[in-house]
């Protein structure tokens, strides 16, 4: 059974790759059954012209429907493979999408993460400066994290508002990273 079964799959991809091949085989093996029955009517009845004119006439509408059904069968596999490669296209669209999203799901829960932090560390500063501190380096110490403070709510937004990311090659054992496009931007 399994047998018949991979005959039949080698026959169909074969003659789905071929349609000529399969026209041929249909109308030779009519010609051939023409042929043996204006012997056989030959030889017992007696043969005419218009015995032969008789089997032999459909062969023209044979012909004819073997050239319509490899057109058909070409036209079909053309469909095949273009439907093939919408689907694989669509298939590829999806797969971003989802990784665009996912994306942008992580940057939001990364930003509520960051952010609590930030939001005490921006209050503990605000307080530090209000009550001084007693070195006189405090004041820039404070303005460099406020910066940073900054930089990172920036980079968050910037994260967020994102709608398409590059990968970085980090490490062969961290693999890749997700990063903004590369634009030139001024600031």
């Amino acid at each position: 059974m399994k047998s018949l079964r991979t005959i039949i799959e080698f026959g169909t991809k074969f003659f789905a790759q071929y349609p000529a091949v399969l026209s041929g085989y249909i109308i030779y093996t009519y010609l051939f059954f023409s042929i043996v029955r204006l012997f056989v009517k030959t030889k017992y009845y007696g043969g005419t012209l218009s015995d032969a004119y008789d089997i032999f006439s459909a062969l023209p509408f044979m012909w004819l429907l073997s050239v319509s059904m490899v057109r058909i069968i070409d036209y079909r596999s053309k469909l095949h493979d273009s439907e093939t490669r919408r689907m694989k296209s669509e298939e590829e669209l999806q797969t971003k999408i989802t990784q665009l999203e996912t994306m942008h799901e992580v940057v939001l829960g990364l930003q509520h993460e960051v952010n609590n932090p930030l939001g005490i560390i921006t209050l503990s500063i605000g307080q530090a400066k209000k009550y001084g501190l007693d070195n006189p380096r405090a004041p820039e110490i404070i303005d460099s994290i406020i910066a940073a403070v900054h930089r990172i709510t920036k980079a968050l937004h910037k994260l967020s508002e994102a709608d398409r990311y590059e990968v970085d090659h980090i490490h062969a054992l961290v693999g890749g990273m997700a990063v903004l496009p590369r634009v030139q931007e001024v600031e």
